[in-house]
Order: C-alpha cells, then sequence, then structure tokens
C-alpha cells in the first residue's frame, strides 16, 4: 500500500515539476532523419499525425508555391488552401522538423505540447534570413521540447493578418521514447489503484 502510494505521488510531482519548468525550442536547421510522406490523411498515412485543414499538393498552384528543395508534396494553408491547417500527433512527439518555403512575416507556427502549453513562431523570430515571401527561398526548421515528459500533440499552419500561403514540407519527427511512455502510464496505473485502495477500504469500513 505505502509503495504504490509512493509511486503515485512520485509521478505526480514529476507531472507537476514538468509543466513548471516547459520549455519549447525552436532553431533554424534539422536533425535529419526519415521523411515521412505527406498526404490528405497526413504523415505517413496518418499513423504519425493525423491532418485537418490546409491543401496538400504536388506542384505549385496560382496562391501556394512549392518549397525550392520539396520532396513529394507539401502543405499549404490559407484562406484559398483552408486555415488553420493542424497535424496531431498520436501518441505525441518530442521533435519536429519541416522545410519552411518563401516564408512570410504574417505566417503562424503554433505548437501545443501534452502540458496544456502553447509557442508561436514566426520566421522573423527564427532569425531567418528573408521573409519577404521570395518564392526561391526556403529554410529547415525544427522545434522540440527540453522538458521530460511533455509531447507535442499538435501543430497548426496559419497566417495572421490572413493571407495566402503558409507551404510547408519535408517533415521529420520522432516519437516519445516507450520506455518514458511506460513510466508515464504505470505512474497513472499506480494513483488509479491507489484510489480505487481506498474506496475498497472506505466499503469495508462502512459494512
Amino acid at each position: 500500500m505505502k509503495a504504490l502510494r509512493h509511486i503515485a505521488l512520485a509521478s505526480i510531482a514529476l507531472v507537476s515539476a514538468t509543466a513548471a519548468n516547459a520549455q519549447i525550442s525552436g532553431s533554424l536547421g534539422s536533425a535529419g532523419g526519415a521523411l515521412l510522406a505527406l498526404t490528405s490523411a497526413g504523415l505517413n498515412g496518418g499513423s504519425v499525425a493525423t491532418l485537418s485543414g490546409g491543401s496538400v499538393l504536388s506542384s505549385s498552384t496560382g496562391y501556394a508555391a512549392m518549397p525550392v528543395g520539396t520532396v513529394g508534396n507539401f502543405l499549404a494553408a490559407g484562406p484559398t488552401a483552408g486555415e488553420p491547417a493542424i497535424l496531431t500527433f498520436t501518441p505525441g512527439t518530442k521533435y519536429l522538423s519541416f522545410l519552411w518555403g518563401s516564408p512570410d512575416t504574417y505566417n503562424r507556427f503554433t505548437v501545443n505540447t501534452s502540458l496544456g502549453n502553447t509557442a508561436i513562431f514566426t520566421a522573423t523570430g527564427l532569425g531567418f534570413s528573408q521573409s519577404g515571401g521570395q518564392q526561391g527561398f526556403a529554410q529547415a526548421v525544427q522545434f522540440k521540447t527540453l522538458s521530460a515528459g511533455e509531447y507535442f500533440t499538435t501543430v497548426s499552419f496559419a497566417n495572421s493578418p490572413s493571407s495566402n500561403a503558409f507551404e510547408v514540407s519535408n517533415f521529420r519527427s520522432a516519437v516519445p521514447e516507450p520506455a518514458a511512455w511506460g513510466m508515464l502510464i504505470l505512474g497513472f496505473g499506480a494513483a488509479g489503484g491507489v484510489m480505487r485502495r481506498r474506496r475498497d477500504m472506505t466499503r469495508l469500513a462502512h459494512a
């Protein structure tokens, strides 16, 4: 009983500490890794992340330009393509990289995490050398959580003010380590077990 209680309290303390020290990093470049296939279903057919909003395109159109260096399809978000374009990750990811094409000052990339934290990134804020919508320019960017136990749950692409378009491609990601998810699930399971035992003891006391 005491051992279970200690595990549950430790798990709750871990989550609380993580929330207090939550950090989301954004920078230029990419750590590499396998490219994820982008389709209307999402990344790798929706198995890595599902997609809602936006348009998945295979070539430039009158309202969206394929990022220079794109392999496969690209994603466009805007009033014509639909916005915001939202990727929902299951079970989550600690790292995401993509190619940001013809960056504009009005492009907005938003990250939401498993701990309820939100961060918004812009081309100028990340230090792009160009952010005036130059179609011959694209920049690889990468984002990661720096707190143990915190993961990206959704990311969105939109524009403020609304304008065509926010174009991205060449997605790379990393799912949480299985051991990390196992520890978190174990902790919450132990907490649930303690609560059930307390309810059972209360029933016996009243019987």
